[in-house]
């Protein structure tokens, strides 16, 4: 009988293609998404670890290594996004600045959130063990994680009311990272006129700066207080410093009806996308 000889770079070539196998039947398994049937507010709140609103006002590529294999080439992509939030209905230890991690699409779950708009989100801590860069870059008190399979959806006041009439009902208040804040509220509205004031108000003052050549959005975070003055101005995401300048001016002037906790006025935290664009002549 003729011996077979297994040569050390043999077997590290083995387990290198073993290793890439395995990897690969991973993420077909990551990567299949599959949602079966609705769950009720009621279900959704109680299964995730955290629900509040917000706003997104940034967005970022990340890439996930496997902590499995040396190869800086084996990863999957996940995106991240900040969020400013207005209201904690679940969940302790929750930032006012808070980021939000989800699929990229394509099987994989993913919720495509838009910068700019505003969310309800039902979230579980993101326990996921990856490298960014061979770093880890996870927060369990400020990072959470969602898909299309929860009911994380566009702001809508009638999901508003579900949450509120199913906390009320309950009134669950603990001392451990489950607790649920019973927090029904009104949102500040814009004096004059609520939203469609409020556009009107900056389309009418808002001032394109002189000798500047870009267009976007500056996202302003701000606090309005229990007279409905604003307050603690800062530039969530800005364009360029003489945009950013011209933001806050145009913030400054704004008066608001004081939102509202239990009927009671409360200082609330905002964040107003304004946009700038450059507007043609009629010559052009």
């Amino acid at each position: 009988m003729r011996e077979t000889t297994v040569t050390p770079n043999a077997m590290k070539k083995t387990f290198n293609i073993l290793t890439i196998l395995l990897l690969t039947i991973m993420s077909v398994d990551i990567f299949a998404c599959s949602c079966i049937g609705d769950i009720s507010v009621k279900d959704e709140i109680k299964k995730s670890d955290a629900v509040f609103v917000g706003t997104i006002f940034d967005k970022e590529e990340i890439k996930i290594y496997y902590t499995l294999s040396s190869n800086m080439s084996i990863y999957r992509i996940e995106i991240k996004y900040a969020m400013s939030i207005e209201t904690i209905y679940k969940g302790k230890h929750i930032s006012d600045t808070t980021f939000i991690f989800t699929g990229s699409g394509g099987g994989d779950c993913g919720f495509n959130f838009k910068t700019g708009s505003k969310y309800i989100v039902y979230a579980q801590n993101h326990k996921v063990e990856g490298r960014n860069n061979g770093q880890l870059y996870i927060d369990q008190r400020s990072a959470f994680y969602t898909t299309i399979c929860k009911r994380t959806k566009l702001f809508d006041t009638s999901e508003i009311k579900e949450i509120e009439k199913y906390l009320k009902k309950h009134n669950k208040k603990s001392n451990d990272e489950s607790v649920i804040l019973v927090n029904p509220e009104s949102p500040p509205i814009y004096k004059n006129g609520g939203e469609q004031g409020l556009r009107q108000f900056i389309i009418y003052n808002l001032k394109y700066p002189t000798g500047q050549s870009v267009e976007g959005r500056v996202y302003v975070g701000f606090t309005v207080d229990t007279l409905g003055n604003v307050k603690d101005i800062e530039i969530k995401r800005g364009l360029t410093k003489e945009t950013d300048k011209e933001a806050i001016r145009i913030v400054k002037m704004l008066t608001f009806i004081p939102g509202t906790v239990y009927g009671k006025s409360t200082e609330m935290k905002m964040v107003l996308p304004i946009i700038f664009s450059i507007k043609k002549t009629k010559d052009e």
